[in-house]
């Protein structure tokens, strides 16, 4: 719900203000860049071993850079479907993580799961809507998207529940992957494609407003 929650709100933006659209691309990566430092980072550091995550960020990392380099072709535009790809790949790790761990503490009947879990999903719904309109890519590709992002979910907190903490090494390494698949996504896809565009100052200023609303956003959320 939280995932359609944030395409329908960069759906309407696209609506009532078109051009502004590229501004929202880039204060997206701003919320990358917010949820990888406000919210990734700290519950890793607080739940995993350090040189696990550390390993799993770096393999996240550079898997991607390899897929990127691969993959890599000449454009003039600063986005491509290559960038939803590595987005939506990202975001598929993340909820593969927070399956396991909210399985495995069993939270599947707390209603403060339920409401945290929509909220801490609407800065993703931005992201990848507002990619997929940056790329034109048709709109119903969100509603495959978001329908495998849930079920893999699901599927995760069930596993979480099941195992319980017999698989904690998987699960430090998958949460560093998560941090280096973003980070990979945010910096060289989002921001680094952008600042053609942009230019160097009202980028990082957009980039900070980003982060800044993720910031207050996780504050509301934990008060």
């Amino acid at each position: 719900m939280g995932l359609g929650i944030g395409g329908l709100l960069s759906s309407s933006i696209k609506r009532f203000f078109p051009k502004k659209l590229p501004y929202v691309y880039v204060i997206c990566g701003g919320i990358l860049i917010g949820i990888i430092t406000f919210d990734l980072i700290p519950h890793t550091l607080i739940d995993f071993e350090f040189r696990g995550v550390l390993l799993g960020t770096l393999t996240g990392y550079i898997i991607m850079l390899l897929i990127g380099h691969f993959f890599h072709h000449e454009d003039g535009i600063n986005v491509s479907e290559r960038t939803l790809g590595f987005l939506v790949a990202a975001i598929f790790f993340h909820h593969i993580i927070m399956g396991f761990s909210y399985g495995a503490v069993t939270l599947f009947n707390s209603h403060s799961f339920l409401t945290a879990m929509i909220l801490h999903q609407i800065p993703e719904g931005i992201a990848i809507m507002t990619t997929l309109l940056v790329t034109r890519i048709k709109g119903v590709t969100f509603l495959y998207i978001i329908t495998i992002l849930s079920v893999v979910f699901g599927v995760s907190a069930f596993l979480g529940e099941t195992i319980k903490g017999s698989a904690r090494t998987v699960d430090t390494l998958l949460t560093g992957t998560t941090i280096g698949t973003l980070l990979f996504v945010t910096l060289n896809e989002i921001i680094g494609k952008s600042k053609k565009q942009f230019g160097w100052i009202p980028l990082l200023l957009m980039v900070t407003f980003g982060a800044i609303m993720i910031k207050v956003y996780i504050s509301l959320l934990t008060d």
